[in-house]
């Protein structure tokens, strides 16, 4: 590449937009600070945009919190979505957690910034995230349907073993840490979800099923890191 080529290439691409720029600065200063210990002049100077132009986009920092979140959950669903709509249970569950998993460690901002400083931004926020973990809350229960008797657990269990990945993951996040490689982590958590629908057997096969091909990676709706 001949010197200089990368410099005048970037001082050609267009800037990205207020919006865009709000959005990588956000999940920036997030992680570096945490939602709680960031004040509106904060992001306005790292995303260099004046008040005048948020105040035309939002209404305050926690409206801009709810909507970097959507969008970074939304991009999320839109990996995630068909791949629950095909396979046995099992699969969609399994398929289900390595694209959760992927979504969250592709970008250590990311992941921090949906699990841990959503929970301090808000009732809104946390409404919309309560979606997020119902729609796993739901994909478990329908392990269910493998019983002879459904009735003999109820959407409780279900509720306890999603909740419990979360944490695990919140907890990890939490203090800053990098998630395990998905090798690692997955297979634990996918025996923790098959043991009571399917029992241990097949609890156990999860330990030793290597993860799906990466079809691509996750990407952040922000303003590309440079």
């Amino acid at each position: 590449m001949p010197d200089g080529w990368e410099a005048s290439w970037n001082q050609m691409a267009p800037r990205p937009s207020p919006r865009d720029r709000l959005h990588d600065a956000l999940l920036d200063l997030c992680f570096e600070r945490g939602f709680t210990r960031i004040d509106l002049g904060a992001l306005l100077a790292r995303a260099e945009v004046d008040r005048a132009t948020f105040a035309g986009e939002f209404a305050d920092l926690e409206g801009c919190f709810l909507a970097v979140f959507r969008a970074e959950v939304e991009s999320y669903r839109r990996e995630a979505r068909p791949l629950a709509q095909t396979g046995s249970w099992r699969e969609r569950v399994r398929a289900r957690a390595y694209a959760l998993y992927r979504f969250l460690a592709a970008d250590q901002r990311r992941g921090r910034f949906v699990l841990v400083d959503s929970r301090a931004a808000g009732e809104r926020t946390l409404l919309f995230a309560g979606q997020l973990i119902d729609e796993l809350f739901d994909l478990i229960d329908g392990g269910r349907g493998e019983l002879a008797d459904p009735d003999s657990l109820t959407r409780a269990t279900a509720e306890s073993i999603g909740g419990g990945m979360f944490n695990q993951l919140y907890a990890i996040l939490g203090r800053g840490a990098a998630l395990p490689p998905e090798g690692e982590i997955v297979p634990q958590l996918m025996y923790s979800v098959v043991l009571p629908y399917l029992g241990p057997v097949a609890a156990r096969q999860e330990l030793e099923i290597p993860p799906p091909p990466i079809a691509a990676e996750p990407r952040s709706l922000g303003a590309p890191r440079g």
